[in-house]
């Protein structure tokens, strides 16, 4: 009873503390980034490189971010980054970051992204490291971007191994994001037309309101838990950053509400970027998929579902995690289900090749 009753003196000291801590002097996290450089700038969007900390392996690893988001995420704080997990690893770490889109960018699509933001970025790595080929890792939409991408180059065979997380393929299982869609289509389309640009604000209230519940329980998680600098940590890093989306191109959302949760062109191979029909059959890398548990925005049916669309002889690991999306990439236990997961693999096919040598012989788990 006595050592109950001190460790909650102790804490409710430490939670007035932090309390004042925040009010005089701001967050406890400070906002650390792993050190990199800009490396190609075009348009609004921009290429980064970060620096090694210890000799890398050959094939160079470009991180996706979707839409709508920064790309922050990746490398939320110091001590719980992604992009410092794979650098430690022995990965050489690009990241793409699609700029903050203005009004007169409403006109962008998704093939804009596909067939010259991401080739772009390819090309320039190419350079820089003078690896032919590398590894695409992307969360979300940056993952189906990363499948798009991968399928529409396959001839050239640029793209090794492919790492997706929380990416649909299967838009019939995407509920009730389909059946919203679908019943507001015409309303939405009049939206965007006169709007242009998705708000910010819209993305942030939507993601809230897909589990409110959860919303309310995370405030009430912060009150109990304030006594634990590492989890305000986290809590922190993770609010800024939904509290710093950005807004979504007209025509790009008009385009993945129609074409891809609508009407499921992608699964059906209907669905054309840059003037070409996308199959995913024709992916020639090798792929490992995350689908999470409790992920409320991509189902892991509509996810999962990538297995039946890849070529028979491709080689696939499915990970199913007990995550939700943003706990998938940022999350206090994303360390070791997801992102140690992810280095394994990516280490394991990075290798140079033999000389006379095709692609390497790599076996399904």
């Amino acid at each position: 009873m006595m050592n109950l009753l001190a460790r909650e003196t102790t804490r409710a000291l430490l939670r007035g503390m932090h309390l004042g801590e925040r009010v005089l002097l701001g967050p406890l996290t400070p906002r650390l980034r792993t050190p990199s450089s800009i490396v190609q700038m075009w348009e609004k969007a921009s290429l980064r490189h970060y620096q090694p900390i210890r000799e890398v392996l050959p094939l160079p690893v470009l991180i996706v971010p979707p839409l709508m988001v920064q790309p922050t995420i990746f490398d939320l704080r110091a001590g719980h980054s992604m992009i410092q997990y794979l650098m430690e690893a022995g990965l050489d770490v690009y990241l793409i970051d699609f700029g903050i889109p203005k009004p007169e960018d409403r006109t962008i699509t998704v093939d804009d992204y596909v067939t010259d933001f991401i080739p772009s970025a390819m090309r320039r790595i190419a350079e820089l490291s003078g690896s032919s080929e590398l590894s695409l890792v992307g969360w979300s939409m940056g993952g189906i971007m990363s499948y798009l991408a991968c399928a529409l180059y396959a001839d050239e065979n640029r793209v090794r191994n492919l790492v997706t997380l929380g990416s649909p393929v299967d838009f019939s299982q995407m509920f009730p994001f389909n059946i919203l869609a679908t019943l507001g289509q015409l309303p939405l389309q009049i939206f965007v037309d006169v709007v242009g640009n998705i708000p910010p604000i819209l993305t942030i209230n939507g993601f809230r309101l897909i589990s409110p519940a959860t919303t309310v329980w995370r405030y009430v998680e912060l009150a109990l838990n304030y006594w634990d600098r590492e989890w305000v940590a986290g809590y922190e890093s993770i609010n800024d950053w939904v509290g710093s989306f950005i807004p979504y191109p007209a025509e790009a959302f008009k385009q993945f509400v129609q074409d891809f949760i609508i009407e499921d062109k992608l699964r059906g191979k209907r669905l054309k970027i840059g003037g070409r029909i996308v199959d995913l059959g024709h992916i020639p890398s090798s792929v490992q998929v995350f689908s999470g548990t409790k992920d409320k925005i991509a189902p892991r049916a509509s996810v999962e579902a990538v297995r039946t669309m890849l070529p028979e002889a491709a080689q696939i690991i499915l990970e199913q995690v007990p995550l939700g999306h943003i706990g998938m990439v940022a999350g206090s236990e994303a360390p070791v289900l997801v992102w140690d997961r992810i280095a394994d693999f990516l280490c394991e096919r990075s290798q140079a090749r033999s000389s006379g040598r095709g692609k390497s012989g790599l076996k399904s788990k």
